[in-house]
């Protein structure tokens, strides 16, 4: 059986045993017009000049159009939702990484030299008056209490002849056997000292040593006109571990974490807002297109959506019409 689309002309071969009932129709492919097809009495083969079969796109008038089939492949709105997000939540992580990389070290060093000054400047003021008065005894107990400050490795006195008069140890078990081997055997080490010490006038002087596999900030001071000098050590890894707990602490992987779950939660409602009203659009479309022109075209979403659906509905109207005045 030959239909012709009235409005493209284009040529169909329609096997007339797989309509149902009286009439069918069907979505010209070139144009979408709707074709119904009359069921004709038994008639000879078709014509030759037959260009394509449509046979499975045929349904009864008045039935209830086939499911629309899934034939998009691309990619769902909600993985371009949740990859938008995902970048966002790179780049701010990549953001915060680059400001750890490049200002963390130098608020780290800047914390460890106040530190060290503050400290050094407490024990310098502190063993000056029993110096000059040859207090010896009070001087050692004034290094022995500073030593236990938290983060300090070492206090230590040294008279103009470059002696060792006072010398103490905080946590000596944090540096390697063979140095805490040595120190015990030999006393307080001389030579660590070398290692920083005054030049010209200067007052007081900061050098990073490695001590027995520690990194240590060593300050040399001053006391006064007496010709001896102080060494106040400060463990770097103290400070940086303190100053990394605070940002890797319980509170800041909170706050990351509940950065990820607002994200998951956008992601979640942009979903529902954009993806459900355009799912619900294109089944409408698509049951509009198999003929069930009465359907109403509810518009959902954002305004972008809601615009869209009542374009739709317009268009549904306007087939309406047409099909209805060729008709008559």
């Amino acid at each position: 059986m030959l239909v012709i689309c009235e409005d493209c002309a284009k040529k169909y071969d329609i096997d007339a045993t797989k309509i149902k009932g009286d009439k069918a129709q069907f979505a010209c492919k070139e144009c979408g017009h709707i074709i119904v097809v009359e069921k004709p009495e038994p008639q000879p083969e078709p014509a030759p000049e037959i260009t394509e079969k449509v046979n499975e796109d045929i349904s009864p008038v008045g039935a209830a159009a086939p499911a629309a089939r899934a034939t998009g492949k691309g990619t769902p709105i909600s993985m371009y939702i949740f990859l938008t997000m995902l970048t966002g939540f790179v780049l701010i992580c990549a953001a915060v990484a680059y400001l750890y990389l490049n200002f963390i070290p130098g608020i780290i060093n800047h914390q460890i030299e106040l530190r060290t000054n503050a400290v050094s400047t407490a024990f310098t003021g502190g063993v000056k008056k029993p110096l000059i008065l040859r207090n010896y005894l009070q001087v050692n107990k004034t290094a022995k209490s500073i030593s236990k400050i938290p983060g300090v490795a070492y206090t230590a006195v040294v008279n103009p002849k470059g002696i060792v008069i006072a010398g103490y140890f905080n946590k000596l078990n944090a540096f390697d056997s063979q140095f805490v081997q040595m120190f015990k055997k030999s006393g307080f080490p001389h030579d660590i000292l070398a290692q920083n010490t005054l030049v010209g006038d200067a007052k007081s002087k900061n050098a990073r040593l490695t001590i027995g596999d520690q990194a240590i900030v060593d300050q040399v001071s001053q006391i006064g006109e007496t010709g001896s000098t102080t060494h106040v050590g400060v463990f770097v890894s103290e400070v940086d571990d303190a100053i990394r707990n605070a940002l890797m602490s319980p509170l800041t992987l909170a706050v990351l974490a509940g950065l990820l779950f607002i994200c998951l939660m956008m992601i979640i409602i942009l979903s529902r807002l954009i993806g459900k009203p355009m799912r619900e659009l294109t089944d409408v479309a698509n049951r509009i297109s198999f003929g069930q022109l009465d359907l109403e075209i509810h518009s959902k979403g954002p305004r972008e959506m809601r615009e869209l659906a009542v374009a739709f509905d317009r268009m549904r109207i306007s087939i309406k019409s047409a099909l209805d005045r060729l008709r008559k």
